[in-house]
């Protein structure tokens, strides 16, 4: 037998060994075992039978950050104590007495200050009657693994951009926090609905959008406490959890400054941009005990707060999710609406207020719906907005005022505009040429259609909307502001806005018509005049409101006192019987 082979010889073959033989053999395998220890890249530590260290390899020293001299002798739970308590080690001997071996992780801090995180496998080697002899630990660093699990995991759990938890990290969380309640405290979850960001997107392009976003992302997590969450559920939508015995009032109020927050401008390069945001409010246990129900709750209370509520906060109520799933319903509907023409058109004249001359149309939307009756715009368009045919239920009604224009004119009937009331969203989605061609294909000049767009949503100056008008009256169509006198007006914004007259809304001629109510409506007509605005009243229903409104300067008006809502035939034997008057 070669002498080389002696180290891995059989127990059987060492009896044909001499002496010499063996004692060289033994000196070989300790140098062997040493060079092992001295290369690897593991950190090795000999402990003796009661845990103290009686050798390390370089690799130990390098991982633990400890010379080999210093920590002779030491007990192996001496030399770093900082981050495991007793009772952790001695979980770790009852294992080795039971089983001969452990393994699992280790800490220790730097001289850097970084906690590093290392794999320590320990076994105990017992002589021949069964005895510990010494303790083998063998120590490998995974700190870049831990690092990476922890990445991994955090991007599992948050949204890249923001840094806020995604929508699985928001239900898992619920799940585990509603647990932990202490009692009388509840949770708010609020649905946040950002309200002018589509139009940024649009104008300033995704970079700059994503850094409005981050930044109000920012804003919304300064606002949370520790055992509280900001999640990113959609494009512009987040939900922020509040915990604690939070009474609805106070819980308003704290809404409604995380509003001024989100409403603060937003510094982007040489842009300064401003959101703002719409918020409904659910409440766990009192309005629901699951999490999915609690964001459709939620969802519904952020609709009635961004469609209904000027102060742009609401709070969750049954009656509201009544309607919700009406609309809900209704945006099913919708379609067929559309293609089994149980839409149609009602025309409402405008006179001017001296001479009661009959100045134009307004055509009003209507649905015949085959169960609840007729439904009107405030009832379904919503519905429509949900159902994505805002665009399409636009060209329906472009195409039937201009063939019912061509009716009219080819039988002698009203030659002058027609107004169309347009929620606006649909303009920014749209383009100006197919609704110009749409006109042109029924003969109709664009100057006798006449735009009418809420205030609240054109006062947000979208550029792709604003591109629309601008080639709206370059063709010659004229453009109205609606709904002038219910929610924010802005001077500043109205002097630059490509518009021909306002609409005073019906809200400022109520039952009361009251000081206040009168004195809104003179600074408006001042505010027109000054502008070089027309200006058309509208709900005009006694006597005492028309002559108020002669009195101050007001040019036209509308109203169930002149004339109500009619059907086309209707308003020919209207037109028949002004005719016998004049």
């Amino acid at each position: 037998m070669d002498e080389s082979d002696l180290l891995w010889a059989s127990s059987a073959d060492l009896h044909l060994a001499s002496e010499a033989g063996l004692r060289e053999l033994a000196s070989s395998s300790i140098a062997l075992a040493r060079q092992i220890m001295q290369h690897t890249r593991e950190g090795i530590v000999v402990m003796d039978a009661r845990g103290r260290v009686v050798g390390v390899n370089p690799a130990f020293c390098r991982l633990s950050e400890l010379d080999a001299d210093a920590i002779h002798g030491c007990h192996i739970t001496n030399i770093n104590e900082d981050l495991h308590e007793r009772r952790y080690y001695r979980q770790i001997w009852h294992r080795l007495q039971q089983v001969g071996y452990w393994q699992g992780e280790v800490q220790h801090h730097t001289r850097q200050g970084r906690l590093a995180t290392h794999w320590l496998m320990l076994h105990l080697i017992r002589d021949d009657r069964g005895r510990v002899t010494h303790i083998i630990g063998i120590l490998d660093d995974i700190s870049r693994l831990k690092q990476s699990e922890e990445r991994l995991s955090y991007l599992a759990h948050h949204d890249a951009l923001t840094g806020t938890a995604n929508r699985g990290f928001l239900l898992s969380w619920f799940a585990k926090v509603r647990l932990a309640l202490e009692e009388g405290e509840q949770l708010a979850l609020l649905f946040i609905d950002l309200d002018r960001f589509k139009p940024i997107n649009d104008s300033f392009g995704h970079g700059v959008g994503d850094q409005v976003l981050k930044a109000l992302a920012g804003r919304l997590l300064a606002l949370v406490e520790a055992n509280e969450l900001v999640a990113r559920i959609g494009g512009d939508e987040f939900v922020m959890i509040w915990r604690g015995p939070l009474k609805e009032q106070e819980l308003l109020a704290k809404a409604e400054q995380l509003l001024d927050q989100l409403e603060a401008p937003v510094l982007v390069g040489e842009y300064e941009l401003c959101v703002g945001a719409s918020i409904g409010v659910s409440l766990y246990p009192e309005h629901g005990v699951e999490i999915e129900t609690l964001l459709r709750y939620a969802d519904s209370a952020m609709y009635e707060a961004k469609t209904f509520s000027s102060a742009k906060v609401c709070l969750f109520d049954s009656a509201q999710f009544a309607r919700l799933e009406r609309q809900h319903r209704l945006a099913g509907e919708f379609r067929r609406a559309l293609e089994e023409d149980q839409l149609f058109l009602e025309y409402q004249p405008r006179t001017a207020l001296h001479s009661q001359r009959l100045l134009s149309l307004e055509a009003l939307l209507r649905w015949r719906h085959p169960e609840l009756g007729t439904l009107y715009p405030e009832q379904f368009l919503p519905a429509a907005k949900d159902a994505g045919l805002l665009c399409r239920l636009a060209e329906w009604v472009f195409t039937r005022v201009a063939g019912q224009q061509r009716c009219w004119r080819e039988g002698g009937g009203w030659r002058g505009p027609v107004s169309v009331n347009l929620s606006g969203l649909e303009l920014e989605q749209h383009k100006a040429e197919r609704l110009l061609e749409l006109l042109g294909g029924e003969g109709v000049s664009p100057d006798s259609i006449m735009v009418e767009l809420r205030s609240d949503f054109i006062m947000r100056r979208s550029e792709s909307l604003l591109g629309v008008l601008a080639a709206f009256r370059r063709a010659g169509m004229a453009i109205y502001l609606d709904n002038v006198g219910d929610g924010r007006l802005s001077f500043s914004k109205l002097r630059q806005l490509p518009i021909d007259g306002i609409k005073l809304d019906r809200s400022l001629l109520s039952s009361h018509f009251d000081p206040v109510d009168q004195s809104v409506i003179r600074a408006l007509l001042l505010l027109a005049q000054s502008l070089g605005l027309e200006v058309v009243a509208c709900g005009v229903e006694t006597a005492e409101q028309m002559e108020f409104l002669r009195r101050h300067g007001c040019g036209s008006v509308q109203g169930q006192l002149l004339a109500s809502p009619m059907s086309p035939a209707q308003l020919e034997r209207f037109w028949q019987e002004r005719a016998a008057l004049a």
